[in-house]
């Protein structure tokens, strides 16, 4: 069963998002006219702004797909260290919520632990 998997944000993925969300036009500043379209420079340059905001945010999300072991999921953060610019590179894995008391969280209808993706630390539980 597949339940590690590698969170974070890279440079490359942060520029796939910023090119993602970046918009190709800009107001033009008047009321009632169309908004005017971004020369390629122009759009590269907000692309590249996005994608350096992206990685200076918190915002992190799944980079890898899911490995068995976390040894797996440590060889893909080794790599990713040495492909380029990375932040907040974390294993998790697949198990039961806790709450602030340290008891499992139940979902209210079918009264069985709610699985989410939680910090990894060695020798816990996992579901």
């Amino acid at each position: 069963m597949s339940t590690f998997a590698v969170f974070g944000m890279t440079a490359s993925a942060a520029l796939g998002d910023a090119r993602k969300q970046t918009k190709i036009t800009k107001p033009s500043g008047k009321a009632g006219c169309p908004p005017l379209e971004l020369t390629p420079s122009e759009w590269n340059e907000a692309v590249q702004r996005n994608a350096d905001a992206i990685m200076a945010g918190e915002k992190v999300k799944q980079l890898s797909a899911l490995f068995d072991t976390p040894l797996h999921a440590q060889q893909f953060i080794d790599l990713a260290k040495k492909a380029g610019a990375c932040r907040d590179l974390k294993i998790r894995c697949k198990a039961a919520l806790l709450d602030v008391k340290g008891k499992k969280i139940l979902s209210p209808k079918t009264r069985m632990p709610v699985i989410g993706w939680s910090d990894y630390l060695p020798g816990r539980e996992v579901a």
